[in-house]
C-alpha cells in the first residue's frame, strides 16, 4: 500500500501496537488516510487503525501483539521492516 505521499506501507491485519502512541487522531475514514498521516509525522514509522473506532494510533517504535483480526491494521514503513523482522514481529 502506498500513502499519499508515495511512501510504501505493510499491511499487517489484526494487529495493534505495544506501547505509547505518539499522535492520536479520530474520525479518520481509512487505513490509508491513517499512513498518510504517519508518512507526514516526524519520526512516525508504523500506525494502528481501528476500522470499529476510526481511530489512527502514529507510533515511532515497532512492537505488537495479535488482536481483533476484523477491526485491528497495522501499516509499517516499509523502510523500516525487513524480512527477519516481519518475520519475528508478525510471523509472515
Amino acid at each position: 500500500m502506498f500513502s499519499s505521499s508515495g511512501t510504501r506501507y505493510s499491511v499487517f491485519q489484526g494487529y495493534v501496537h505495544i506501547g505509547t502512541a505518539i499522535d492520536v487522531s479520530a474520525k479518520v475514514l481509512s487505513n490509508l488516510l491513517c499512513a498518510s498521516s504517519c508518512s507526514e509525522t516526524e519520526n512516525c514509522i508504523s500506525a494502528h487503525y481501528n476500522k470499529a473506532t476510526l481511530t489512527c494510533s502514529l507510533f515511532d517504535s515497532l512492537a505488537f501483539h495479535p488482536r481483533d483480526v476484523e477491526n485491528d491494521i497495522t501499516v509499517v514503513n516499509s523502510i523500516a521492516i525487513t524480512e527477519n523482522s516481519r518475520a519475528k514481529f508478525f510471523g509472515t
